[in-house]
């Protein structure tokens, strides 16, 4: 059985990537401004910019998939893309929970 092909337009495939270029521009922007006022806080600085920087992560990885996915052709490879999306969400969450219940931990005991 063959897979049948995406027939999508250079013009639609240039148009996602700049977009997803602007998002990724403006979400870096939202970030640096967070930073900026979480900064003057120092009680929960530290844990502000963890926050921030999973968040961060989290959105670059979306980021990556949606490249991706605007640069495919097939079924298949949407699917492949998606499931490993899926799988680096999971591991990081995983991480980030772990972290948040460390740095939660040590700023109760202090």
């Amino acid at each position: 059985m063959t897979e049948p092909k995406f027939e999508v337009l250079a013009e639609l495939r240039q148009l996602a990537e700049r977009t997803i270029d602007h998002a990724e521009k403006a979400f870096g922007l939202l970030f640096d401004a967070a930073r900026r006022s979480t900064a003057a806080s120092s009680e929960s600085a530290a844990l502000s910019e963890q926050v921030l920087a999973f968040s961060e992560e989290s959105l670059k990885i979306s980021f990556q998939h949606a490249r991706r996915v605007a640069s495919t052709t097939s079924l298949l490879e949407i699917a492949a893309a998606q499931s490993e999306l899926v799988k680096r969400q999971i591991a990081g969450a995983e991480h980030h929970i772990r972290e948040l219940a460390r740095a939660t931990a040590s700023n109760i005991q202090t």
